[in-house]
């Protein structure tokens, strides 16, 4: 049998084990193909593999469709949108998403047989792949749709293609339905044109607020100049949710144009808004803008937001570290409240004592505020949380070594063994006479940690005195 022949065979046999072979089989013949080169037959027969019962097969000719990039695969797995069963249709999708380009052909040449499930999904998979190559193919079928889904599916395709010359027929769509609305902003916005910036801010004075909301996302990345200074006209009037995208897109100019916001009540009104009720990035934008925390209620608000996340954290430590006597005057306010982030409150009331060290920065603070943040500190050395107990415990050795003396007895009882150890760490710090009847409690603790802690730093005391008097 010649070469030829014997490769011929070999295909058939791979082939069958495909259509009829066990789990096993397949498996190593899918293993075995990454160094093959790939048939039209192997494509063919490989793709069909996306529909097999087994997910692990599944899921290992996927990894080898992606390793090997043969540009036949995109043309076989498309016929797999047609799928009834959901999961192996999205496989397929993801699949031709991710050979991008090497897709668009394969979906545009689809049969998709008039059935508009299929052609919004494989629409939905052109808008994500981004390929301009299927703008005129879009195009084609908004124009000719009457299915709501699919229209709308062509729209936010267009808009993730951000193909420029679809503004026009876009804009046609605008006052046909109320249902497109929101999406065609979207994507007039992703798109960008001058023409979409004048037609979308005509549009705003007379539009429901599910539509103005659209618009006012929009206007951020498709503004210029002009538009910052429309928004800021807004502020005025604007309230409720429609605040979040105002705030937002606001900022976006501010930063790409250099341009400065005024920041009086109405707009701390709208930060402080935006700031209680926005996402997380909502969150992130108003602070941004938020240049000074020398407001008391704007610093009462973030301070109880810390802890939600580590880079709106660094945001608020940032402008803190910029306002370090603000944190003393409101922080007592802020414990008393009783705050479900109080630790993370309290420890980054520690950086900034540290922060203040560390740079010598000079802080403008009474005796009675100083007094009001011992007071609050010393009710929280019972606390439930122990590091709370622990953090209330160093802040008040550090603000006032005298008050944290008269609540010493309750620290050497901490039940946290931790707590107690960091006690004996902050009283070796100290020359006082005070300390030595502390010490000689906490050479009794029960831990042993503690104890030999204790009775080292008691010791080294006692030597120092000693060699002193000495």
């Amino acid at each position: 049998m010649s070469d030829q022949n014997l490769d011929e065979q070999k295909n058939i046999d791979v082939l069958e084990v495909f259509k009829t072979g066990s789990a096993e089989d397949k498996y190593e013949i899918i293993n075995s193909l990454y160094s093959q080169e790939l048939t039209e037959e192997h494509a063919s027969a490989l793709s069909g593999l996306i529909a097999d019962e087994d997910k692990g097969i599944r899921n290992s000719v996927t990894m080898l469709m992606l390793a090997t990039q043969n540009p036949s695969f995109p043309k076989y797995v498309v016929e797999y949108v047609k799928s009834k069963d959901i999961s192996v249709r999205n496989l397929a999708g993801e699949i031709l998403i991710k050979f991008g380009s090497a897709s668009v052909d394969a979906i545009i040449q689809f049969d998709h047989e008039n059935d508009d499930d299929n052609l919004k999904f494989i629409i939905d998979v052109l808008g994500l792949i981004g390929d301009q190559r299927a703008a005129l193919f879009i195009m084609g079928i908004l124009s000719g749709s009457e299915n709501d889904n699919v229209i709308l599916a062509c729209i936010e395709a267009l808009g993730n293609l951000r193909y420029e010359g679809s503004v026009d027929v876009l804009l046609l769509f605008y006052d046909r339905n109320e249902l497109y609305k929101p999406t065609l902003v979207e994507a007039l916005g992703k798109i960008g044109s001058r023409e979409a910036l004048q037609f979308l801010v005509s549009k705003f004075p007379n539009e429901d607020e599910l539509t103005q909301y659209s618009i006012l996302e929009s206007l951020g990345n498709l503004g210029d100049i002009e538009t910052f200074f429309f928004l800021l006209e807004q502020v005025n009037t604007i309230s409720g949710p429609l605040v979040l995208p105002l705030i937002t897109s606001i900022s976006i100019l501010k930063d790409r144009f250099n341009l400065d916001i005024p920041f009086d009540n109405r707009m701390k009104s709208l930060l402080m808004y935006t700031i209680k009720e926005g996402t997380l990035e909502h969150k992130k934008v108003a602070f941004n803008l938020i240049e000074s925390f020398d407001d008391k209620d704007i610093l009462f608000t973030c301070l109880n937001l810390v802890g939600e996340d580590y880079a709106l954290d660094e945001t608020i430590k940032s402008r803190i570290f910029r306002n370090t006597e603000y944190i003393y005057r409101e922080i007592a306010r802020v414990i008393n409240s009783n705050p479900k982030n109080l630790r993370q409150i309290l420890n980054l009331f520690s950086q900034t004592i540290a922060y203040i060290n560390e740079f010598q920065i000079e802080v403008n603070v009474s005796i009675l505020e100083i007094k009001g943040i011992t007071q609050a500190l010393s009710g929280l050395i019972n606390n439930p949380d122990e590091e709370v107990r622990r953090s209330s415990m160093e802040l008040l050795f550090i603000l006032d070594p005298d008050t944290a003396f008269m609540f010493v007895d309750s620290m050497t009882q901490d039940e946290n063994m931790w707590n107690r150890l960091r006690l004996v760490e902050v009283l070796e710090k100290f020359e006082t006479e005070k300390i030595e009847s502390v010490l000689q409690k906490l050479v009794n603790d029960e831990d042993e940690m503690v104890k030999d802690r204790a009775l080292f730093v008691y010791n080294s005391r006692i030597n120092n005195v000693s060699e002193t008097k000495n």
